[in-house]
């Protein structure tokens, strides 16, 4: 008896700790969320009169949804996702690491997956950190602001 009550209670150890129950018990971003922040971004390079791309990323810095717009440089897409997955993973904006690099701060570019470029923000729904977004356009302004005001889209 004593056994099997062992084994039932580890076995709902090992099932409680699962990463699909803990998932369960965070908040998740999903597809319609990460196409609003698409949206977003959409509207605000369409107002900036500029073209660009955004990525989202989930938590773990996982591609989720992207979008390259009408004449794009190609250097754009690995720019996009690589910011949002820097802000996903450090639950940072990417325009720290940038920041750092230009401070004289040059171990930045030793810490693996960040990219010390401005333009990705992290994604939080309920104060915790679900994903990230990255945009890159010619102009690091417009990928500061793109990124920040399309992470509003989910508060």
């Amino acid at each position: 008896m004593k056994q099997s009550l062992l084994s039932i209670i580890c076995a709902a150890g090992v099932l409680l700790t699962s990463p699909c129950v803990m998932a369960a018990l965070h908040p998740q971003l999903d597809n319609t969320q990460a196409h609003q922040v698409i949206n977003s971004v959409k509207t605000t390079l369409a107002q900036q009169h500029s073209a660009g791309c955004v990525a989202v990323v989930n938590a773990d810095g996982k591609l989720l949804a992207f979008d390259r717009f009408d004449g794009s440089p190609a250097g754009c897409v690995d720019a996009a996702i690589g910011k949002a997955q820097t802000s996903a993973l450090y639950h940072a904006p990417s325009l720290k690491f940038m920041q750092r690099l230009q401070g004289g701060e040059t171990t930045v570019l030793a810490i693996p997956h960040a990219v010390p470029l401005g333009g990705g923000y992290p994604l939080t729904l309920s104060g915790e950190v679900v994903g990230a977004v990255g945009v890159s356009t010619p102009k690091q302004d417009i990928d500061n602001q793109a990124s920040e005001t399309a992470a509003s889209v989910l508060k």
